[in-house]
This record gives C-alpha cells, structure tokens and sequence, in this order.
C-alpha cells in the first residue's frame, strides 16, 4: 500500500467574534431588548425568543426578520450599535483567547481572521479594546453585498484576500450555529464549535469544545470529518 498522505497545514483560522473570543455577559441580549423597545409595542417575550433563535446572524437582519419592517429595523439597529458602544469598555476577553491568538499570529505561514455579526464600527471598537488591533489579517462583518453567516461570503472573502491555496486549508470557530454552518457551506476543512449552546451539536461541525485552548491541538492534529452534511438550507 502506499504512503498516506498528510493533510495539508491550515493556513487560515477565522474567529468569530462575541461569545466565542470575547465574553458575552448578556450584553448582546439587552442590546436586542432594548432595540425593540424603539420600536413601539415590541420588546415583549415572543420578540425576544425570536431574536434569540436568530443569533449568529447580522443584528440589521434579525431585527428586520423580527420586526418584519425594514425602516424600523434600521432605526432599532442604530439603538442595539449605541449599547453595544457604550459596553464596549466593560469587555474581556475570553479565557485563553489572548494566549492562542498570539502563538498562532506568531506561525508565519498561518493568518488569522475575525468575522462578527456586528457593524465594522462595533466590531472595530471592540479589537481595539482588547489590543489585537494588526493581530488578525482580514477583520470582516457583513456589507454591502457580503452576507453574514450563515451565509459563507465573509470566509470567501477572507479566503480570497489573503490568498489561500484550498478551503481544506481553512478552519472557523465559532458558538453560533449560523458560524458552523456557514464554515460547512464554504467547505472549510475543520468546522469548530464552542461552548454549551444547545443548537451546537445538531449544527454541521468536526469538533466540539468547552474552551480555546483546545484550538490549537486540533489544528495540529488529523482532520476528522465530525458531523458535516452535503448541504444546509
């Protein structure tokens, strides 16, 4: 028989950004609650159980799948931006998520990528916040003609900018279950979920984890097809 032959080294790991590098205190919740509370009459249990069966997803698309008017939604948007912004100095960091984002920025043949839900201006404000501004290589939200997860534009993109070689170089981590599908569209050789949320486990994925610190060994470890499917709707 012959030689097996080694996966190829991944040359791109794209992070999500709350909840899976930087903790989410309920932040995020509220910013929602009080976003629909612009709007009048909304706010209530139903609108935020819908909101909540949203997440992953960019805010200005969940509020107007909610709230079913996209001039409302607009103006909700601008409402959940402005919490967020004024959050932003109470953020941290995940545990270990310093740690394993600098050992891989130092790889040289590796790049690092962040993608959020949020606007390029949240999203901005919040690297900065933390000191991993020049840590990762390509820093994308949703726009224009890009969709957000769980569509598979941002990781394209990402792919595309910097040049890799085969999305079987790529690995997404995420806590969504619209991150994990969207790595699972794109084709992304590992698919990385983390955390407890209960969607996870029927989500598309080839790991499951309760921390960062097991990114790494799984990037250095032998790819494993988890639970993939062919497609996702």
């Amino acid at each position: 028989m012959g030689n097996a032959v080694a996966d190829p080294p991944i040359q791109l790991v794209v992070f999500d950004l709350m909840g899976t590098i930087v903790v989410d205190t309920g932040i995020v919740g509220e910013a929602y609650r009080r976003a629909l509370q612009t709007v009048d009459g909304r706010g209530h249990d139903a609108d935020l159980a819908a909101v909540s069966a949203r997440r992953g997803r960019p805010t200005l698309d969940v509020l107007a799948d909610v709230l079913g008017d996209p001039v409302a939604a607009e103006e909700a948007t601008w409402s959940f931006d402005d919490h967020i912004l004024d959050s932003v100095p109470s953020m941290t960091a995940q545990a270990h998520a310093d740690d394993v984002l600098r050992s891989l920025d130092a790889r040289p043949d590796l790049h690092l990528a962040v993608t959020s839900s949020f606007s390029n201006e949240v999203r901005r404000s919040i690297v900065a916040h933390l000191g991993w501004g020049g840590l990762f290589a390509a820093e994308l939200s949703a726009h224009g003609q890009r969709r957000g997860h769980p569509a598979p534009d941002l990781l394209f993109e990402a792919m595309l900018d910097l040049r890799i070689d085969s999305v079987g170089q790529v690995a997404i981590v995420g806590d969504h279950a619209a991150d994990l599908v969207a790595g699972n569209r794109a084709g992304v050789g590992l698919v990385i979920g983390i955390g407890d949320r209960p969607e996870l486990p029927d989500a598309p994925h080839t790991h499951l984890i309760s921390g960062l610190d097991e990114v790494i060994p799984i990037i250095d470890g032998p790819r494993r097809r988890g639970h993939r499917r062919a497609s996702d709707t």
